[in-house]
């Protein structure tokens, strides 16, 4: 029988006052009281949810043991459940020792059961015991190290109420915020009764440039990453605690071998630089504000974070992500793919879409599989569905791919909080319902913070990051401690930090495989070529879609548009607002390209910017649109099926599409003065010159051309979800832009046509007009010097836009 003294292998990061570093000399170690402690603790959990049943449906459980079930009266008829179900498991897998010894011991506590009901607590601890070791013994646990990180959390577990405070899923991740504490540890022989500690970070200072000098340990870290060859850790480091910005308490990423020596900063400058990550081909992807610009929805300063990849030295550091809005925890998944969060909020409510995405280690392709349309995907003429924030996670944090699964595991947590809430599992290959197809339950008894609980207490967020070692068991942190935990339930401590720290990114200590290498084929940094190829965006059939986005009946499609997105360069909500949708994007038209009979579009692609796509009638108006944004790099050759194909589907493109026949179209001004595209620059001159004399001479409404005054004849979109008329998360083909809009509506009248034909005005001022309405109406098209707007200036935007080279597409050499 193994020696129980093995089962009580747990340490105790003591901190004994705020501001003062977890160290390895206020260890405690083998501490048997505090596993018993912690067993009292999730005996009293589970007599309170048999008490008060969840209402989560069993369906949604990835494992049903993991569930509170109608058999289950007290907690020792839960965990004897679990853990003849853990027994099952480990003899299915065979090769655990020690097997048959612990199922005797369940036996015996069986029996001492059936002959004295009254002794339940004390039962339920000896099968704790029973369970703890079977559990320690699953296979996938045969190595002896884990890697963990101790970090402080954003307002010290406080409720905050308001994101003004500061409590949003943002603001964790700047260095200013960072609390100084915590550290990075490694765990040797972590299942033992004597594990040792050590502090990775112990004694090292910053090696060069800001804060040169400074002890790590008395600054904070954020998201240690392990070398696939196990030999090497990349984190983020701040000095942190300011609470105020200052460019000496940014987060800067450095690396250190596993022994403590060769500590290096790979990078420095006013931005904060976080989450990195080792890619297959040895570079390092990481989140960075370098992007600029600032969210949308805040009051008060939040600068947008993407991705960015540098050498392992941080040389050759490069941008590869140009959304608008922040992005987190990239990780690499099985087929050598970048998985990341990404939060999409073009057009839509800000707390609608932070979940999963994909793309090429060199940024190429970002494309969601799941979750990025939630119901209802359209309130446009008066659309009722349920409300989809309400049916599934708000936010998941933390993506990664589980081992020799297609599948992943994800922090269900919040907006308006921090990283933390309920596990799930995510099954991209099964049709995504918008809701729950998708997703299972890995802690069902963890409610989704906000989606499910209307709060976002810190008793909603109990689980962190998780590093799955199989689809049935996982490393993840639980509140204050680092947990083994598995499908069925069991949870068994490791490792306890306190002083209000977190003990999270638990990572198995040793090299693990490493994905494929895929090819980089754009070119940036120093791959930059000038005779490299340009780079294209191609769709096989626009006409190809799901059920949902299907064209109405007859439509034809002639031209594809193409409009750029801009990141806010001012800081908090609607400063300035840009028009009637609440906190609408700035953005401009870069042109439009042919659509050919057979719906194939081929053409030069504007790189390095967030961009967005519509599908024109012969009217010039926009039938679909997108909401969300893609963009190109260099040299890459972006494909798509169709729009809002089908991705559980097979393509149907039996032969070459007719574009591809043919070099790339070039993109082509809608009209003429479309720079800077604006409604006092090309909109209001032509209602006001051509519109408000007839309509003045026949008393026809509107007579006011003002920007004001024209509201209930324009479309937008905002960013109430189930906002009528303005909400959702998609567009319904037809139901969009200038053809849904009274305005709109009224130039294809036969007093409009005939009056464009009598020369009253031109197609160019129509198709200004319509242009305006299918870019969400906006009065401005930039963030900045809004008087200058008003007169009908050109004014430039701080990020993204070359006037040099408007459109974005590459100059190539000859």
């Amino acid at each position: 029988m193994t020696n129980h003294k093995t089962i009580f292998p747990v340490i105790i990061l003591m901190a004994f006052a705020s501001g003062v570093s977890a160290r390895t000399d206020q260890v405690k170690a083998g501490d048997k009281d505090v596993i018993l402690n912690d067993w009292k603790v999730q005996y009293n959990q589970l007599d309170g949810r048999i008490s008060k049943r969840s209402s989560v449906p069993a369906s949604q459980a990835l494992n049903i043991h993991a569930m509170i079930l109608d058999s289950d009266k007290t907690p020792l008829d839960v965990v004897l459940r679990r853990t003849d179900a853990l027994f099952a498991r480990l003899q299915e897998m065979g090769n655990t020792p020690g097997l048959s010894a612990m199922v005797k011991e369940l036996q015996a506590v069986k029996e001492k059961r059936s002959q004295n009901s009254q002794k339940d607590l004390e039962l339920y601890l000896e099968v704790k015991r029973i369970a703890r070791e079977a559990l320690f013994s699953d296979p996938l646990l045969k190595f002896n190290d884990l890697l963990f990180l101790a970090r402080g959390v954003l307002n010290d577990h406080k409720e905050r109420k308001l994101e003004y405070d500061g409590d949003h899923f943002c603001d964790q991740y700047y260095g200013h915020n960072g609390r100084k504490d915590g550290g990075i540890f490694i765990i040797k022989n972590f299942k033992s009764d004597n594990p040792e500690i050590v502090e990775l970070a112990k004694g090292l200072r910053v090696p060069d440039g800001t804060n040169q000098g400074v002890l790590l340990s008395e600054g904070t870290f954020v998201a240690p990453d392990l070398s696939w060859n196990g030999k090497t850790v990349v984190f983020g480091w701040s000095s942190g605690g300011t609470e105020k910005w200052d460019p000496k308490n940014r987060f800067n990423i450095f690396s250190v071998d596993v022994d403590g020596t060769n500590l290096m900063r790979l990078t420095d400058g006013d931005y904060d630089d976080i989450h990195p990550c080792w890619l297959p081909n040895g570079r390092i992807v990481f989140i960075s504000t370098r992007r600029c610009g600032y969210g949308r929805c805040h009051g008060r300063p939040v600068p947008a974070y993407t991705m960015y990849s540098m050498k392992a030295d941080g040389s050759d550091l490069i941008n590869i992500d140009y959304h608008e809005t922040n992005e987190f925890h990239p990780s690499v998944d099985n087929n050598g793919m970048i998985v990341y969060t990404r939060w999409d909020y073009v057009d839509r409510d800000h707390s609608a879409a932070h979940h999963m995405w994909h793309c090429y280690p060199d940024g190429r392709d970002p494309r969601s599989f799941h979750a990025n349309y939630p119901l209802p995907l359209s309130t446009v003429g008066g659309e009722t569905r349920p409300n989809g924030l309400h049916l599934r996670p708000w936010a998941e944090f933390n993506c990664r791919s589980i081992p020799g699964s297609n599948k992943y595991v994800a922090t269900a947590g919040p907006h308006h909080g921090q990283a933390f809430g309920s596990l799930v599992l995510i099954d991209i290959a099964t049709l995504d319902d918008n809701k729950m197809s998708q997703v299972k339950r890995i802690t069902p008894e963890v409610k989704f913070p906000e989606a499910e609980t209307g709060t976002r207490h810190w008793d909603d967020m109990a689980y962190g990051t998780c590093w799955p070692l199989s689809e049935r068991l996982f490393l993840t942190n639980y509140k204050d401690g680092v947990y083994v935990l598995d499908e069925l339930g069991n949870r068994e401590l490791v490792c306890r930090v306190t002083n209000g720290l977190r003990a999270i990114d638990p990572i198995p200590f040793r090299a693990r495989k490493k994905p494929p290498v895929i090819p980089t084929e754009t070119f940036q940094g120093e791959r930059f070529a000038e005779n490299a190829s340009e780079a294209t965006i191609s769709v096989m059939n626009v006409y190809m879609a799901d059920e949902y986005g299907e064209l109405p009946e007859g439509t034809e499609i002639e031209q594809l548009r193409v409009i750029q997105v801009l990141p806010k360069s001012t800081t908090n909500a609607n400063n300035p607002r840009i028009g009637f949708g609440d906190q609408s994007l700035a953005r401009i038209p870069l042109g439009v390209v042919p659509v050919e009979e057979d719906g194939s579009v081929f053409f030069e692609a504007p790189i390095e910017k967030a961009v967005y796509f519509q599908l024109l009638d012969k009217n010039g108006m926009a039938v679909q649109s997108m909401r969300s944004v893609t963009y190109v790099h260099p040299g890459e050759k972006m494909t798509c099926v169709g729009c809002h194909e089908n991705k559980w589907e097979s393509p149907k493109v039996h032969s070459m599409p007719l574009a591809m026949k043919r070099k790339p179209s070039e993109l082509q001004p809608e009209i003429k003065d479309h720079v800077m595209f604006s409604f006092h620059k090309n909109v209001r001159p032509v209602l006001e010159e051509k519109c408000v004399s007839c309509h003045e001479a026949q008393n026809a409404e509107p007579k006011m051309m003002t920007y004001d005054a024209l509201e209930k004849y324009m479309f937008y979109l905002g960013h109430g979800y189930r906002n009528k008329l303005h909400g959702g998360s998609r567009i319904k083909p037809g139901k969009f832009g200038a053809i849904f809009s009274l305005m709109g509506k009224a130039l294809l009248t036969d007093t409009h046509q005939k009056a464009l034909k009598d020369g009253e005005f031109t197609k160019e001022d129509c198709r200004a007009i319509v242009l305006w309405l299918d870019m969400n109406s906006n009065e401005f098209s930039a963030y900045k010097n809004i008087a200058s707007q008003r007169e009908g200036k050109v004014v430039w935007p701080e990020f993204d836009v070359d006037p040099d080279n408007y459109s974005g597409v590459e100059i190539l050499s000859p």
